[in-house]
């Protein structure tokens, strides 16, 4: 299909285009209670074909550009029409001209061990995809249902994927990159009857490849936590004067934060002001930030090589990223964005970290961190008021806050927490 769609582009006299073409397979199970409802495979190929445009506006010099998809289905006359149309639309995508991304060296063998030892994954050629990707499945649904043996809570349901996507980019500059990237992801849910109540509780797992100890880990503590949250009492109607302990993947949910604010597409605008070697906080009297961001695949949907890089180090900005329109706009090289990240901070001691009072948050109906204000905080389904030498279940209250803040006196715990798209502290102590 690719060839195709090369063939044409040149038959059009279309000089400038990107090509990204992903096989995406997936071996999946649904469970009930239990038992094993539905078993099923996808296996899907699409093209994203982005034509770009060079142009004068207005004394402006432009690269505007437009996106099709085209299926395996499609032929050559429909894939003609597809282009020529793109190929006009971006007329009116009248951006600042830049570059498109050259062809780089593959990732060598240091890189790529320095990758892995980041995310915890790999990036496989064509001849390491031998297992099966239902093993896979089986293996992370066997680790799921490992803890659930508790009368007092068990798996409502769950939902497994394991998920392997083959990736090809090319672009009229010459590159041509390929990567496998395979992944197990799912949700479950947990429930629990105890007190007279009937509580569920809603979780979402991803891990590179399989990750048993991991998984059933997170699927021991929801279980615990459901029966908690069966036994809470109503929240007080303000807990806002107590620090919060934010927990889990809530954690990284709230360092994306710096993740946004050193995005090239946030830099550009305005929306952020973090300045290479500046200090992303002033007056710090809790821990300095560390942040790594790494790879999730080996290259970008451009074709950018990915690696890992510091993006803040003991409070101070090291990296911006981006793609690379945004990044010929700020005047940096493009590295790609970036998705995972790493927290490097070691932690305070426990009489530190539960210096008490606190508040503990272990499940939110719905978190919220806007990176263009800095607000954070949402309504939390069950957290834990230590007070006085007493724990208190608590449901049904809401915490929140400013990052801009908050920043100034954040401490992580020691305890660490692993999933795709975050690794680091288990906790982070606001105020």
């Amino acid at each position: 299909m690719t060839e195709r769609i090369l063939d044409i582009l040149k038959s059009e006299k279309i000089e400038k285009y990107s090509i990204y073409q992903e096989r995406r397979e997936s071996s999946e199970l649904f469970f009930v209670r239990k038992k094993l409802e539905l078993v099923r495979g996808k296996d899907t190929v699409d093209v994203k074909l982005t034509v770009y445009r060079e142009f004068d506006k207005e004394g402006k010099h432009c690269l505007g550009s437009s996106e099709v998809f085209i299926y395996p289905e499609t032929d050559d006359e429909q894939i003609k029409e597809l282009i020529k149309s793109a190929y006009a639309s971006a007329l009116y995508a009248d951006n600042p001209y830049y570059e498109l991304p050259e062809p780089e060296k593959p990732v060598g063998a240091g890189e790529e061990s320095a990758i892995k030892s980041c995310v915890g994954g790999s990036f496989a050629g064509e001849q390491e995809t031998a297992c099966k990707l239902s093993d896979n499945a089986i293996a992370m649904a066997k680790a799921l249902y490992a803890p659930d043996t508790d009368d007092d809570s068990w798996i409502n349901s769950a939902e497994i994927f394991a998920k392997r996507n083959t990736v090809r980019i090319i672009n009229c500059n010459g590159c041509d990159v390929s990567y496998i990237k395979e992944c197990v992801c799912g949700e479950f849910v947990v429930q629990s009857r105890l007190c007279g109540n009937d509580v569920e509780l809603f979780e979402q797992f991803e891990y590179d490849g399989v990750n048993a100890d991991a998984l059933s880990e997170k699927c021991r503590d929801a279980l615990r936590t459901v029966k908690d949250r069966a036994a809470a009492v109503k929240a007080p109607e303000d807990v806002n004067g107590y620090p919060v302990i934010l927990c889990d993947e809530t954690v990284g949910e709230f360092l994306g934060f710096y993740l946004s604010r050193c995005n090239a597409s946030y830099i550009y605008p305005g929306y952020s002001d973090y300045k290479i070697e500046k200090p992303v906080c002033q007056d710090v009297s809790g821990d300095k930030l560390s942040l790594f961001i790494v790879p999730d695949v080996p290259y970008s949907s451009e074709g950018i090589k990915k690696n890992v890089h510091k993006l803040i180090d003991e409070g101070i900005v090291k990296t911006f990223h981006g793609g690379s329109a945004y990044s010929s706009y700020v005047g940096i090289r493009p590295i790609g964005e970036y998705t995972r990240i790493v927290c490097e901070n070691e932690g305070a001691d426990d009489e530190k970290f539960f210096a008490e009072p606190y508040i503990m948050v272990k499940n939110f109906s719905d978190f919220q961190m806007d990176a263009m204000d800095g607000s954070f905080g949402g309504e939390f389904r069950l957290a834990y008021l230590c007070e006085n030498g007493k724990k208190t279940a608590l449901t049904g209250g809401t915490v929140s806050g400013n990052i801009f803040d908050a920043q100034k006196k954040l401490i992580f715990s020691k305890k660490r927490y692993e999933e795709a798209s975050y690794t680091g502290p288990a906790m982070v102590r606001i105020g």
